[in-house]
């Protein structure tokens, strides 16, 4: 809390003017003029307000008693405990860019084209609720210094010779990096942060806690050293690009395998410093049951990342409504067989199954947090960014019995079933009891798809099993079995062909409930309540 120099009322940070104002009187405070004596009791922290929940542990910083009735990461309505205390004092912060209502347009635009999405989300009252943060990140500093050699070749003709040069390709090199920035908290997911970026680090100043009041901020709990692999290595990847494009070298044949081992000590990268910095994020968030979807903006850009569940009714309605233009459509531009619509009628069971093991496959990553350095490295203290996963020792009969099962179903099974699409002339004119083999071959396929989705399904907490494929591959029985009696009615190849186009709609409303699930996370620990609505 700093009070106005005029009134002593609480002075609060105006993104607009990029200043200090009092509501009251209006009067304007550069925020670097403005120091409690407490923030200087030491160079390296100040004094903040932590609030803690009583039910989950979390904590964030903050000045406005408002947060003490709600909290932000389980969302339970407590009483949160508060504390005084001294908080390590960030190097740099990019002050808000955007304000409240600039955030609102941005959102508004990405929402024109989420057609699917749930009414609650184009709600005025549901958009007006977006809250901003500072989120702690490391910023690094980078440096290449030094001579460099590359190997290089020249291929040419010369009579009836062909002449290969090779040549040390030297240099000196001379390039430094900054604004490398990876997130410090661990609950803010990597995936987001990433997408976020690029944060322009010109905009950013030093840090005084005058810039946090009106918001909340985060807390760093990410050592500095997580990423710093990963910061050398983009730092290598830049530079090299940089040199196979100089036209001092582009005329050789580099040969990039080779010259990308060890380009650290080639091109002498040194990380010269990291730097703790705090960026501007406006958040949205969107709850129900116990998940929660949001909505993030880069508070200095603008740019927009949300994750948007599925209205399954909306979905639904919508395919229905399409389902007579396209009927037209398909009679206008010709006709099909009654056994070819079966054989693309199983092809499309086989991918419907398909896609719902890539988001099973996508549920479990994020939910175990695979692909989240920070969540890992919380963890796993002591970690670092691109740590190899320990392989378990030994021979691991069950995972090559998978494996093998998968390979033959790809290399086998899919291509039959092309054979007999592409072929289906044929085997209606001179074997036409052969074309029970690929709805047998799209039933096998998609058996093997459901163990793989049922073993998925068993990796996850609280996920109801589906029994979709059961009746999947039921269907394709079916259709195995008119094909082989090979009826001399059509109206059976029609009938088998709705009962898998209708095995089919019971996957889409089973993808759509995983992708629910994927978009959305299981608590809500970006729900960020607090700060200035009127910034």
């Amino acid at each position: 809390m700093y009070e106005c120099p005029g009134c002593g009322a609480n002075l609060k940070f105006d993104i607009a003017s990029g200043q200090m104002s009092c509501a009251y009187c209006g009067m304007k405070v550069e925020p670097h003029s403005l120091q409690k004596d407490t923030d200087a009791v030491l160079e390296d922290t100040f004094e903040a307000t932590v609030f803690t929940c009583p039910q989950c542990g979390g904590e964030m910083l903050g000045g406005d008693q408002d947060a003490t009735a709600f909290c932000s990461f389980c969302g339970a309505a407590n009483i949160l405990t508060s504390r005084l205390t001294q908080e390590k004092r960030p190097d740099y912060i990019i002050p808000f860019k955007k304000t409240r209502e600039d955030c609102k347009r941005a959102y508004a635009r990405k929402m024109r084209w989420a057609l699917f999405a749930p009414r609650q989300l184009r709600d005025p009252a549901y958009i007006d609720s977006f809250r901003g943060i500072y989120m702690p990140y490391w910023t690094y500093k980078l440096e290449q210094k030094g001579e460099v050699c590359f190997k290089g070749r020249k291929i040419y003709r010369k009579g009836d010779y062909v002449y290969t040069g090779h040549y040390d390709l030297t240099g000196n090199v001379d390039a430094g990096y900054y604004g490398f920035s990876y997130d410090a908290s661990s609950t803010f997911y990597d995936n987001i942060s990433e997408s976020l970026a690029p944060y322009y680090v010109q905009d950013q100043v030093e840090f005084t806690p005058a810039y946090l009041s009106g918001f909340y901020a985060d807390i760093a709990d990410v050592d500095e050293g997580l990423y710093h692999e990963k910061a050398v290595e983009m730092a290598n990847e830049s530079s090299w690009q940089q040199i196979c494009t100089a036209k001092e070298y582009k005329k050789y044949n580099i040969d990039y395998d080779m010259n990308r081992f060890n380009l650290t000590e080639k091109l002498h990268t040194r990380c010269s410093a990291v730097h703790s910095t705090m960026y501007p994020v406006w958040f949205l968030s969107w709850r129900k049951d116990d998940r929660v979807a949001y909505a993030t903006v880069n508070g200095q850009t603008g740019k927009v990342v949300a994750d948007l569940p599925i209205d399954s009714k909306r979905f639904v309605g919508a395919a229905m409504i399409l389902t007579l233009p396209l009927f037209i459509l398909l009679n206008l531009l010709g006709t099909m067989k009654p056994l070819t619509l079966l054989i693309l009628s199983s092809l499309l069971g086989i991918a419907a199954a398909w896609i719902y093991l890539l988001e099973l496959r996508g549920i479990r990553r994020r939910e175990n947090h695979e692909t989240d350095a920070a969540m890992q490295a919380k963890q796993a203290p002591g970690a670092s960014y691109g740590q190899p996963k320990r392989k378990s020792a030994g021979f691991s009969f069950k995972k090559w019995h998978i494996s093998l099962i998968f390979t033959l179903l790809m290399v086998v099974l899919i291509p039959v079933i092309s054979i007999l699409v592409i072929f289906q002339a044929i085997l209606e004119t001179e074997g036409k009891s052969l074309a029970f083999l690929g709805p047998l071959a799209a039933m096998a396929v998609c058996g093997v798809f459901y163990f793989m989705c049922y073993r998925e399904e068993k990796k996850l907490e609280n996920y109801r099993h589906r029994y979709s494929g059961l009746v999947a591959m039921g269907a394709q029985a079916v259709v195995a079995l008119i094909c082989l009696v090979n009826p001399v009615s059509d109206l059976w190849y029609y009938l088998g062909a709705l009962l898998i186009l209708l095995s089919v709609l019971f996957d889409i409303l089973d993808i759509i409930k995983s992708y629910n699930r994927l978009a959305m996370r299981r608590l809500p620990q970006f729900d960020k309540q607090g700060g200035d609505h009127h910034a």
